[in-house]
Order: structure tokens, then C-alpha cells, then sequence
């Protein structure tokens, strides 16, 4: 099984997290799971992260939200087809002092995509 996952998370995976499909995004995957084949306590630790990560909505995250007192960064990525940015404008609804930057071009691999206007929009908000 644990080589298994080699199989099915190949390095091409990266490069469709990137919407400008950057090749190094693909060393990331390879780097992720680079030592899990042969690896059956690793194997396992990935299972296990992959079985208890929430796949439906969380409500309850919602409604915590209304009572954060601190400045919060929704930093979204334009392209990203499994994140759209209508989830985002949900959550910042509901935050009192929320900002919503989106970066044009991004996917969910925003730092491989643009990593000059990902570090632009942290260094903007955190000065």
C-alpha cells in the first residue's frame, strides 16, 4: 500500500495545483512523498491525516468567526477549482476586521504562481 501512494500522488498532481501549471510545483509533490514508499508508519500517518480532514463545510468555524478581535488576511487565489472565491466571501461576512485580497493568475499553490504578489499582499498587511 505505501508505494501505492507514490502511484497516485505523481509529481504531475503539483503542476495542476499551479493555474500557470509551474513545473517546480512538481518537486513539491515528489518531496512530499518521496519516503513514503516502503514507508508503512509514514503511509499511515498520511492515511490517517486523509481520513479525519473535513471534506463538507464547517459550520461551526462560521460562527467563531463573528468573535475574532484580531485583523484577519483571506489571501485567495483566483483560479483555484477546488476553493472558489465565493467561500471566501462567506467567511469575510462574518469577520469584523477581515480583508479579502485576491490574486490574479494564483491556484492553490499560490507561492509557486506568484510569489512576488504573495509576499507583497503579507508584507502590505502585516506593516
Amino acid at each position: 500500500m505505501s508505494h501505492g501512494a507514490r502511484v497516485l500522488f505523481r509529481p504531475e498532481l503539483g503542476a495542476k495545483l499551479s493555474a500557470r501549471g509551474n513545473p517546480e510545483a512538481r518537486d513539491l509533490v515528489r518531496h512530499a512523498f518521496a519516503d513514503v514508499g516502503g514507508n508503512g508508519n509514514r503511509a499511515r500517518s498520511w492515511a490517517k491525516l486523509a481520513r479525519r480532514w473535513p471534506v463538507d463545510a464547517q459550520p461551526g468555524y462560521l460562527e467563531a468567526y463573528e468573535s475574532l478581535a484580531a485583523p484577519v488576511l483571506l489571501l485567495w487565489a483566483s483560479d483555484d477549482r477546488y476553493h472558489p472565491l465565493e467561500t471566501a466571501e462567506v467567511a469575510l461576512r462574518r469577520l469584523p476586521d477581515g480583508q479579502l485580497r485576491v490574486l490574479p493568475g494564483t491556484g492553490f499553490l499560490m507561492a509557486y504562481d506568484d510569489p512576488v504578489g504573495l509576499a507583497r499582499e503579507l508584507v502590505s498587511f502585516c506593516s
